[in-house]
């Protein structure tokens, strides 16, 4: 499996090597960073159990924004992957990267923090 994440990654990276930029969330990173603080809920179970991290999500921004192909590349606890998939999956439609003036399908990470305070 780690192979697998391992040739994405690879292939994301050769892909956004022609891209003239890359996809961005719309207002930035600082928007991206009060998305996340007002979407995301920590799951009560790792609340509990004290589980803590950053869950690093990777998927393709497609020339019309949408994202496809989100998975987890940086793995922490069950619960907590599956609330940064969901957080990320409800995200709204990205600024794609662009070649040449033309939005092109490219590669993207967002890390979603857990943090206990």
């Amino acid at each position: 499996m780690r192979k697998i994440f391992a040739l994405i990654a690879f292939l994301g990276l050769a892909l956004s090597g022609y891209a003239d930029d890359k996809p961005s969330f719309p207002g930035g990173d600082a928007a991206l960073q009060e998305y996340l603080a007002k979407n995301t809920r920590y799951p009560e179970s790792a609340k509990e159990n004290g589980i803590e991290g950053i869950i690093s999500v990777g998927f393709v921004v497609l020339p019309d924004g949408s994202l496809h192909e989100v998975k987890v590349i940086r793995f922490v606890d069950p619960d907590l992957e599956k609330e940064a998939v969901r957080v990320v999956v409800a995200m709204p439609a990205w600024i794609p990267a662009e070649k040449d003036g033309t939005p092109i399908e490219a590669p993207a990470k967002v890390d979603v923090p857990f943090l206990l305070e």
